[in-house]
């Protein structure tokens, strides 16, 4: 890591691994980064940033500046983007009494984690009210959203050992992503460490729970760093038909050629679950069943030159595999699997006038299906499957977008602007543009204001089109959604805190939505004429070891707040997901020390969910549309610390609440857990 210091004896990064995936590629900055105090700093301001080690004995503050984080097209001060960004540091991961992703993801202000099962089996992931079929999903930068359905998004090859930091980005992106990124994108960034290790990890707990990891970094002979990691979970189930099995291999292959950097990824994910009341939640005792296997790769480079260029390739292939009755596949049953095929190339140089970007990208999405799509004129075999099932379906589209973007800097002000020209086969011969700008002011060292003007769109998934079951109808004459978004927000970053608020309003035209019909006895998939969007979203977060040293007792705390309120044009059906949005979510997190290297970490959590769903009375089998439930929620990890292992006790649920963020689903309740983390250096 190359750094230089300046007058004013603040340490200045100038490069962090040289790759351009971090700090969301897309956006093409280059960001503050570091530890934040509770992970949840969401914009950052171009002044100090805090950062701390694992270690609290060893705990040192270091002031940071532009730290480019990103070798990319045109890396700008991701702090001058007037958008709305959080980071959840490596540090919080560490510490947050978490087993999976998803278990890290249901905390971070502005994102709702619908689940249907825990650690990961399934969970429906949406930011700012938005479906969960217009969140993007990125790994490294690399797109892995799902065209079946966004229920698969989160089906990532990644221990939560691996990740170094996760980047949300709240609001539009269309201008940059292409389609799907209407409600926002969550970035995924694994990170290989500066030495070579060995990490291994075990945790058991309650319900037959057990997970095992281990991770490998190898640094090789001409700058060649190797990752790789394989994590094995699994559990009984918290009651009938919850049980759940998932293995996840991931590997990370970089080469720092300094003139043309290139970084190789390949991962595997399979996963098995008992899917109790996941879609045909009036037919519990029928058992669901669902298995899962998602595989990629990914290869990526760029040029190091004054035009900076950066190609990209990737393929995602998932097979999916329902069952409506576990004790009798046969009786029905759907297979269903999607490959898709991606690139992208992008330039970028700077000018007299500022940074421009450019860029090119390609996506190609197939799927077989034995239930969606089109009929195939001759069926194709399920392979590997013993009762000879064929997919009868199938059904594709091609997407290109053509993008560019001018990054200017003047006095306390930036500004970023762009366009996106997007073709895809779905919707014709028609070019759609999505044009965006983002504008931040600075009016004194500390304070920001920003804010964005940007259109989006989405295209319906497989899924939405096609799917037909007991409690299901899709539509295969769906139109696109699209969507304008504004945003305004301001920020102050004091020496050891930082406060921020914002406000936005999207407008969505054709919205899609999965609803229900006071006549009707299945949910079906439908465009809703207009749906407006608004919400409140503020925090506080403070780093108190910053502040009284790293001796304090405490080490920190944050706080955050939002509210939505959302409308349709006619209130004469029940929304399963476009109305369903988090009307209050309260956060509370606080890190301290209770003695020595023993620790606490607190998630405390309030939501309460506008919307209904139809609750079913299994006795006498009436159906009644059903308000959720407002409840709370307590996390708690207590852990002794050192910079090599760790052990931990923690706790989900504490108050032992029931609770359903879907539907009939009932949510676990309490659920204890215990484990070591331990890391052993092999090379300097």
């Amino acid at each position: 890591m190359k750094h230089t210091v300046k007058k004013t004896q603040v340490l200045c990064f100038k490069r962090w691994e040289n790759k351009s995936y971090s700090a969301f590629k897309s956006l093409h900055k280059c960001v503050k980064i570091g530890v934040l105090c509770a992970g949840y700093s969401l914009v950052n301001i171009p002044e100090q940033v805090l950062a701390q080690t694992t270690d609290s004995v060893k705990t040192q503050t270091v002031h940071l500046e532009e730290v480019d984080v990103n070798a990319e097209s045109a890396p700008d001060i991701f702090a001058q983007t007037g958008r709305t960004i959080t980071q959840v540091s490596r540090t919080e991961i560490h510490r947050a009494p978490a087993q999976t992703l998803t278990d890290l993801l249901k905390y971070i202000p502005a994102v709702d984690l619908r689940q249907r099962g825990p650690y990961g089996s399934q969970a429906d992931l949406s930011i700012r009210g938005s479906s969960f079929d217009q969140t993007l999903i990125l790994l490294n930068g690399i797109n892995l959203s799902d065209p079946q359905t966004g229920h698969y998004a989160l089906n990532l090859p990644i221990d939560l050992e691996s990740v170094e930091r996760i980047e949300v980005l709240e609001g539009p992106a269309s201008r940059i992503f292409g389609n799907n990124a209407l409600g926002g994108a969550v970035n995924f960034i694994t990170g290989t460490g500066k030495e070579s290790s060995l990490n291994a990890s075990l945790a058991a707990g309650q319900y037959g729970y057990y997970k095992l990891s281990l991770a490998s970094t190898t640094h090789l002979k001409h700058n060649i760093t190797h990752h790789t990691a394989i994590s094995k979970m699994a559990s009984d189930g918290y009651m009938k038909n919850t049980d759940f099995d998932q293995l996840n291999i991931f590997s990370q292959n970089k080469w720092e050629n300094k003139d043309f950097p290139l970084d190789l990824q390949l991962g595997y994910s399979q996963k098995s679950l008992g899917a109790n009341g996941f879609y045909a939640g009036k037919y519990p005792q029928q058992e669901e069943y669902e298995s899962l296997q998602t595989c990629f790769a990914s290869l990526k480079g760029n040029t190091t030159g004054k035009v900076k260029i950066s190609p990209s390739l990737y393929w995602r292939r998932n097979y999916d595999h329902y069952v409506f009755m576990r004790h009798n596949p046969s009786a029905s049953q759907n297979f269903h699997f999607t490959d898709v095929f991606g690139g992208e190339i992008t330039a970028s140089v700077e000018s007299k006038i500022g940074k421009t970007n450019i860029g090119l990208l390609s996506r190609h999405e197939k799927i077989f299906s034995s239930n969606l799509g089109k009929e195939l004129e001759i069926p194709r075999d399920v392979k590997h499957d013993p009762t000879e099932v064929q997919y009868t379906h199938s059904d594709e589209r091609t997407n290109f977008s053509l993008y560019g973007e001018q990054n200017l800097r003047w006095g306390k002000w930036s500004a970023s602007a762009g366009i996106l020209l997007n073709h895809n086969n779905y919707t014709g011969s028609k070019i759609n543009l999505y044009p965006g700008i983002d504008l931040a002011c600075y009016p004194s060292s500390a304070w920001k204001l920003y804010g964005s003007v940007n259109r989006a769109m989405r295209l319906p998934t497989f899924t939405d089109l096609y799917y037909h079951g007991y409690a299901n109808r899709g539509n295969p004459d769906l139109k696109p959604e699209q969507c304008l978004e504004y945003e305004l927000g301001a920020a102050l970053l004091l020496k050891h805190s930082n406060i921020r608020v914002s406000y936005f309003y999207r407008n969505t035209i054709d919205a899609i939505d999965w609803i229900w019909l006071p006549d009707e006895s299945v949910w079906h998939t439908m465009n809703l004429h207009e749906l407006q969007t608004q919400g409140i979203s503020s925090g506080w977060t403070w780093d108190v070891q910053a502040f009284a040293g790293s001796r304090f007792w405490l080490r920190s705390v944050s706080v955050s707040y939002d509210y939505l309120l959302g409308s349709k044009a006619n209130e004469d059906f029940i929304s399963n997901y476009a109305l369903d949005y988090l009307k209050h979510k309260f956060v509370f997190h606080l890190d301290h020390r209770i003695v020595g290297k023993l620790n606490a970490n607190w998630k405390v959590a309030f939501q309460d969910r506008n919307g209904n769903y139809m609750k079913f009375n299994l006795n006498d089998g009436t159906e009644t549309a059903t308000p959720y439930d407002a409840f709370w929620q307590i996390d708690l990890r207590v852990y002794y610390d050192t910079s090599r292992w760790n052990i931990f006790a923690e706790a989900s649920n504490l108050t032992d609440q029931k609770h359903h963020d879907l539907g009939n689903l009932t949510l676990p309740g309490i659920w204890v857990r215990g484990g070591i983390n331990i890391k052993i250096a092999t090379k300097k």
